[in-house]
């Protein structure tokens, strides 16, 4: 038996989600003596672990499951990390996907054939973010929503667009070589800004990110406005903490959210000292909203798709607002 990749996952409180998500691994036409399969749980207060152990102990896949608490520190960035550590010795490479999302059965094999050929300025590899299947349509409108073109700014994780290389691969459908990501590990004072941080230092120092479309994860989401919203304000925060260490880390959505918060604080004192001029952005954001709202309603064909005139304004002010709470206000040392 030779394992060449370590696939990580980390979960917390994903008793809904998780045995899905392992399945889709296990039912991998790569090789099952070829990969292991490391869980980092988040000190789950639900039946997390027990599922997973349930659904891994009749397995052929070699597995490990860890507790971070049982490692003395929390967060995402700390429980990527003890995937790596705990890695086999022979591991090369190292995958990541999330709790909630469900891999296709040539996930892995797509993944580890671009890479494994790759040239030595590559650092790893990353496919698309599908919708996961459900009935819920909130869900899939926050879903869709999330995953839009325009709202996202024409990610190509989220298109078909055809491109060689990502500025970026999110964890939830990634593979790193184990040599490079083991020298330059994640941040753990970051939490959770994880992905982001780390493939910036890689793309600093020179690396690149393949994309691999026909690696195919889909993703679950959040039906929760309330939840939604509370994940934007915590994407804000920690966005904002990796501005702090990297200024050159700033993007014009960072800036633009800040100006747009403000702009509503102001626009009424605004619209009086300086007429229906003020209200311009706000006319051209509603008809952003509108665009945005026609490629949700086409692609989940539902009523709800009226969420986003709701959503797109969440979406911004509470990312807006953990920048500025985390800046201005939090001021971390």
């Amino acid at each position: 038996m030779l394992i060449l990749i370590t696939v990580g996952i980390v979960a917390r409180n994903e008793e809904k989600n998780i045995k899905n998500c392992l399945k889709s691994i296990l039912n991998q036409n790569f090789n099952h003596k070829n990969y292991e399969i490391i869980v980092v749980d988040g000190n789950s207060t639900d039946h997390t672990r027990e599922i997973v152990k349930n659904v891994l102990k009749d397995s052929d896949v070699v597995y490990k499951i860890l507790n971070e608490a049982d490692f003395g520190f929390h967060g995402l960035c700390f429980a990527r990390n003890l995937v790596i550590d705990n890695s086999d010795e022979n591991s090369r490479f190292i995958a990541f996907t999330d709790s909630d999302c469900n891999v296709d059965e040539k996930w892995l094999s797509n993944l580890y054939d671009a890479i494994k050929k790759s040239s030595k300025d590559v650092a790893g590899a990353g496919g698309p973010r599908l919708i996961a299947g459900t009935d819920d349509k909130k869900e899939l409108v926050i879903n869709a929503f999330i995953t839009s073109f325009l709202a996202s700014g024409g990610n190509p994780a989220f298109s078909k667009r055809s491109i060689k290389y990502l500025e970026s691969i999110p964890n939830y459908n990634a593979i790193y070589k184990k040599d490079v990501i083991s020298r330059f590990r994640y941040d753990d004072d970051l939490i959770i800004s994880d992905d982001n941080e780390l493939n910036f230092r890689l793309r600093k120092a020179g690396y690149n990110f393949l994309y691999v479309p026909e690696a195919k994860v889909w993703h679950r989401e959040t039906n929760s406005i309330t939840e939604f919203t509370r994940n934007m304000f915590n994407y804000g925060v920690n966005i904002s903490n990796t501005v702090r260490k990297h200024r050159s880390m700033v993007k014009i959505i960072v800036p633009l959210t800040v100006v747009f918060v403000l702009y509503l604080i102001l626009l009424i004192p605004l619209y009086f000292t300086f007429g229906w001029l003020v209200l311009v952005p706000l006319i051209l954001y509603i008809l952003f909203a509108v665009a945005v709202f026609l490629e949700v309603a086409l692609k989940t064909k539902t009523i709800l798709s009226l969420m986003i005139f709701l959503l797109l304004p969440l979406q911004h002010i509470s990312y807006g607002l953990g920048i500025i709470y985390n800046l201005a206000i939090k001021r971390h040392p």
